[in-house]
């Protein structure tokens, strides 16, 4: 009886401990994700003008350009957010999309990144661009780095992109 209890109560310390020396995989500067959720949606509900300023400033303090280029860059920018609410709303429009009118959005949304990506290049000089595209590889790694490992397509293969569908669905028609 006396091997039993000592058996149990070392069983409960080795599980108690391990519990307590598990770490948290989540980075420290890491917001939680309604806080992240609620800033996607103030930054959703920013006029052209305001995402413009704010890009301009963000890229300037980066590349640290002087004021033509800054007044270059900010008209730029004002003129592709208004494009790009200006496509949001005809795509809204539409309701539900087909294959063929995703791909065309797509498409859209690809041909004015790269109208942007030319006239900022020209904006830039080449110490600035070449900052900007390492930057921007940057910013594709986090990415990445943030997928965890997860192949591409792989929460359609379980269905988890469904029931996030069905979940939006609900809570639109509340």
């Amino acid at each position: 009886m006396k091997k039993i209890i000592a058996a149990l109560s070392l069983g409960m310390l080795v599980a108690g401990g391990s519990a307590f020396a598990q770490t948290s995989t989540k980075p420290q500067d890491q917001k939680p994700r309604s806080e992240m959720r609620a800033a996607m949606k103030d930054r959703a509900q920013k006029s052209p003008e305001e995402m413009a300023q704010m890009k301009t400033d963000r890229m300037a303090q980066r590349l640290e350009l002087n004021a033509a280029q800054k007044s270059q860059l900010q008209a730029l920018n004002m003129r592709q957010a208004q494009e790009m609410k200006a496509m949001r709303e005809s795509h809204k429009a539409t309701g539900e999309k087909s294959p063929e009118q995703r791909a065309q959005m797509q498409e859209a949304r690809k041909a004015n990144h790269d109208q942007w990506q030319a006239e900022l290049k020209s904006i830039l000089t080449a110490e600035q661009y070449a900052k900007h595209e390492a930057d921007r590889e940057q910013m594709k790694q986090k990415r990445a780095d943030g997928r965890k490992g997860q192949k591409s397509g792989e929460h359609k293969k379980s269905g988890e992109h469904k029931k996030r569908g069905e979940y939006k669905k609900q809570q639109q028609g509340k």
